[in-house]
């Protein structure tokens, strides 16, 4: 039955060296998310004749949240060693990765479930 244990054990998924991770803070409920762009996949290159400048690639991605269903549309704009020069976010604020785990580990009132904050005064 060990066999059976390892088989359905989750195992712990290694980071990719293509994966782009993107982190934005909702503005209508303040949720924080994560997002996985796949350098591969994800970029469009941008063509450009001799002499003329801009970005080297670009990206559009549309995220919906689960606890409200804001659109957040983040469009970026990359040089050619993949470091981002622009960003536009409509829907949403940029979180850097220190901000997200924090924000994670001290949820707001915003992000408790509805009815949570009712039940914590009841108790007191």
């Amino acid at each position: 039955m060990d066999w059976l244990k390892r088989f359905f054990a989750r195992r712990k998924r290694q980071e990719s060296h293509t994966a782009l991770w993107i982190y934005v803070r909702c503005r209508r409920c303040g949720e924080p998310l994560r997002v996985r762009a796949d350098r591969r996949y994800d970029l469009a290159s941008e063509w450009r004749d001799a002499g003329e400048t801009g970005p080297a690639y670009t990206m559009h991605k549309d995220i919906v949240g689960e606890r409200c269903f804001q659109r957040i549309s983040v469009d970026l704009a990359f040089d050619h060693r993949l470091q981002i020069i622009e960003q536009r976010i409509v829907g949403g604020d940029v979180l850097s990765e220190a901000e997200y785990t924090a924000s994670l580990a001290s949820p707001s009132p915003r992000l408790r479930p509805p009815g949570a904050q009712e039940k914590a005064d009841e108790t007191r």
